[in-house]
């Protein structure tokens, strides 16, 4: 069993580092096993299968800290690792903030994370359904003029041992399609996207994929022009999830906190979102992509309720180990980065499994109960401006449409948007009654009052 054997070289990799003169050490061992179909211009041009295993060493001597990361898990690479690290934590400057790695603690095992159709997903699978998605979005319409996009499959896992008595593992399958669909009449073209991700392969619906990103595609070619200025929106999930994602990012994060840029830090027990706005950080919740029982240093998963009915507390504050360490009568909440998780290695806690609570409405409810306003798509190159007052920006793109009298009536040159989500989250008329995960984050649509526009793209 691989977590055994992973379990196996983070204990004795723990022991080397005592031998090497280390107080305190932590080992995460890790196997990342990732395959990939991509496609471009309707056609299939690349396969990628690669294995990469590895150990993330933390050794503490008299309050200095080294780390390394390192891509093997030969023994003797290991204990190269383990003299390397040690050296460094020998000249780094002692760390007054940190008390202690976490003591052990009990934790169970997540049920249904790991599913081996597919972690063992084969090529020809992946192709099958990748030639299914090209063929759908050109039958959509003759404009088609190319598909692109890729199709994704493995499993990762890793093993986490401490020199205080941890022994933790976890394992899960992940499998993540997307599409971006090319349309194109007299010179002017169109593009439509959608992406699905599940832990199993077998959930992934790809025709509908391909229909989705084919019709947006399809209706987005000769785009008009509109005015920068406040709108009512409305955000399809993907477009959501990424502002909730970065606000996890800004707001929730204990580091964030302690340094007086989370904007929660500056509206406790204030409601600061609509009533109708609840999310939560629950890897536990079968509706989270990241099923992991365990953080990045083998503590237990706790569910955090980031903002409850448009309230956000110390109680909405992810904590890791050290951060927890730095507030008095503080316990981590489970939310060191776990090394197979891509924001690895990140020197702060994060919400990764953050869940919107849904609503009743659906997104063809939201269009009809608009007069004028505009659908979203989704968002990219969002950035943070200001966290303590949660201003972010970013740009619209695969699918942005004017809504005039209740029906989406034209296609628009995509925008960027810069605002505050304590002021464009403040009033939410509608949220959608379906959750989609989009990779860390589970989210409905949304209508929104308003959300600012600043610029128009040239495309």
């Amino acid at each position: 069993m691989v977590t055994k054997r992973l379990i196996d070289i983070s204990e004795k990799t723990v022991k080397t580092a005592l031998k090497e003169g280390a107080d305190q050490a932590q080992v995460a061992s890790f196997l990342l096993d990732d395959t990939l179909t991509r496609f471009a211009n309707s056609q299939i041009h690349q396969n990628i299968a690669s294995k990469t295993g590895g150990i993330a060493i933390k050794v503490v001597m008299n309050k200095k800290i080294g780390t390394l990361r390192v891509n093997t898990l030969g023994e003797k690479q290991i204990e190269d690792a383990v003299k390397k690290v040690v050296k460094i934590a020998k000249v780094t400057p002692h760390n007054k903030d940190f008390r202690s790695l976490p003591e052990p603690q009990k934790w169970t095992p997540l049920k249904g994370a790991f599913d081996s159709e597919t972690a063992l997903c084969t090529p020809d699978y992946r192709a099958e359904k990748v030639k299914e998605i090209i063929e759908t979005a050109h039958s959509k319409s003759s404009i088609v003029k190319a598909v692109a996009g890729s199709f994704s499959t493995g499993s990762v896992a890793f093993g986490i041992s401490n020199s205080l008595g941890v022994s933790a593992w976890a394992q899960m399958s992940l499998a993540s399609i997307n599409t971006t669909v090319i349309s194109e009449v007299e010179g002017s073209e169109g593009f439509g996207s959608a992406e699905q991700y599940s832990r199993f392969v077998e959930d992934i619906d790809h025709i509908q994929v391909a229909s989705e990103a084919a019709e947006k595609s399809v209706k987005s070619v000769k785009p008009m022009k509109i005015s920068p200025g406040d709108y009512e929106v409305i955000l399809s999930p993907r477009a959501v999830a990424v502002l909730l994602s970065y606000l996890g990012y800004i707001g929730f994060s204990a580091t964030m906190y302690q340094d007086g840029q989370s904007f929660v830090k500056y509206h406790l027990e204030k409601q600061v979102f609509d009533e109708k706005l609840s999310v939560k950080d629950d890897a536990r919740d079968s509706l989270s992509l990241y099923a992991v029982p365990v953080d990045g240093e083998g503590v237990p998963k706790k569910a955090v309720q980031l903002i409850d009915k448009g309230i956000v507390s110390e109680r909405s504050i992810c904590y890791d180990s050290f951060t927890a360490g730095k507030e008095k009568n503080k316990k981590s909440t489970g939310h060191s980065i776990p090394p197979v998780v891509r924001f690895y290695p990140y020197p702060r806690p994060l919400p990764i499994n953050v869940i919107a609570s849904p609503g009743d409405a659906s997104i063809d409810e939201m269009i009809a109960d608009t007069k004028r306003g505009i659908f979203v798509t989704r968002f990219h190159y969002t950035n943070p401006l200001e966290p303590t007052k949660a201003i972010l920006t970013g740009l619209t793109r695969d699918g942005t449409f004017l809504i005039e009298n209740g029906e989406i009536s034209k296609p628009v040159v995509n925008l960027r948007y810069t605002d505050s989500m304590l002021s464009a989250l403040k009033d939410i008329p509608m949220i959608g009654e379906k959750l989609v995960q989009v990779d860390d984050t589970t989210a409905p649509a949304m209508k929104l009052k308003k959300l600012r526009f600043t610029g128009v793209t040239e495309y």
